[in-house]
């Protein structure tokens, strides 16, 4: 009989409460960090001793209240004793974690990325090679964060979406199956993306949520946010503008010999028995049920843009430069956003130059997230 995984999440938002309260319920050993900067995130869930878990009757997960194994800011104690580590925090913050982890990490462990957007299982295998002498461990990531959720509290987390299908790769690639054989004992519908270009340019957010920021920025502008962000924020028209950043995003992908699903196809896949259905990214946005409760943002001043740009679009622009495919609809998009965020957003970017991975022609690179160096 296989012994249970045992689980080190990093990160007390959204995402890593979600996934530390799930896998709880689930009957994993799950220790939960927050970075000591942020201790008071975690404050009430020490004093109530776990999280209280609510679920959306759609997703295929159980409620009630999880009594988590250890909830900390010492990060040696979270990692100490396990197998898999679970980063879910937003990619500005990866460098930090990184450095905050790496000399703690232990031999065998494996790390991943939830999400990576391109780049983040590098940075942390980067990191890793300064500040650490363990042997053995294997990062990754995954294309996007599994569930949709929502602190209702801050005891209290709701998951109302959970994606079915979702992608994880090693870096490098050729230690896909060592990831599932642990991933997949919580998360069966999981599958091996292709190698981390795939799992790190298929994040939906930076394709769906920046022209639905820009192209209603008035609306934005005008009501606070004071509608819903999918369910009325995409329209038809928007949704052709999503479809031409898509097309760029697969363009670049194949010169990278890594064949990806639309967003459109994506979505189907994830959510299509939450009612994700329709002929196109537009019917399937609206009709997902999870969406309905979806406000827009107040400002611009938001993830939407400041993530979403440097960490995704500005990535598919970066490998279309290097893969010589043009991306004239994702550069227009990042050219927008920054006029709205009042600031260069490129400068933030996770560039291959900051990766290491500048020098290296498109083959390189491809042997690098293949098989490694």
């Amino acid at each position: 009989m296989k012994k249970k995984p045992t689980f080190a999440v990093l990160g007390a938002g959204n995402g890593g409460v979600a996934t530390a309260a799930d896998l709880t319920v689930r009957g994993f050993d799950v220790n939960l960090w927050e970075h000591p900067d942020f201790k008071e995130n975690i404050r009430p869930l020490q004093e109530i001793g776990g999280i209280n878990l609510e679920i959306l009757p759609s997703t295929p997960l159980k409620e009630g209240f999880a009594r988590v194994k250890l909830i900390t800011t010492d990060i040696q104690k979270a990692l100490e004793d396990a197998d898999v580590v679970m980063v879910i925090v937003p990619s500005f913050a990866h460098g930090a974690f990184a450095e905050f982890c790496a000399p703690h990490l232990k031999d065998g462990q494996v790390v991943v990325i939830n999400p990576g957007n391109f780049g983040g299982a590098v940075q942390f295998y980067n990191t890793f090679k300064q500040k650490s002498s363990a042997k053995g461990v294997i990062f990754a990531e995954a294309e996007c964060m599994i569930y949709a959720c929502r602190k209702k509290d801050p005891t209290t987390i709701w998951i109302r979406g959970y994606k079915k299908g979702l992608r994880i790769a090693a870096l490098p690639a050729k230690y896909n199956e060592k990831v599932m054989e642990l991933i997949q004992q919580v998360y069966p519908d999981v599958l091996p993306g292709e190698n981390i270009i795939e799992t790190g340019l298929s994040n939906p957010n930076p394709i769906i949520h920046t022209p639905i920021m820009t192209l209603n920025a008035g609306l934005i502008d005008r009501t606070k946010g004071d509608f819903l962000f999918y369910k009325e924020g995409m329209t038809p028209v928007i949704a052709k503008v999503v479809e031409a950043i898509d097309s760029e995003r697969m363009a670049v992908g194949d010169v990278f010999r890594t064949k990806m699903r639309s967003m459109y196809e994506q979505d189907k896949e994830w959510y299509g028995y939450q009612g994700a259905v329709g002929k196109n990214i537009y019917e399937t946005t609206v009709n997902n049920s999870i969406y309905q409760w979806s406000k827009a943002p107040d400002s611009f001043q938001h993830r939407y843009l400041t993530e979403d740009i440097p960490y995704g679009l500005a990535a598919i622009e970066d490998l279309g430069k290097k893969a010589g495919v043009p991306t004239p609809i994702t550069t227009s998009m990042i050219n927008i956003a920054q006029v709205l965020v009042g600031r260069d957003l490129r400068e933030e970017r996770r560039s291959l130059e900051k990766l290491g991975l500048a020098q290296k022609s498109v083959d390189e690179i491809i042997r690098f997230v293949n098989e490694g160096e």
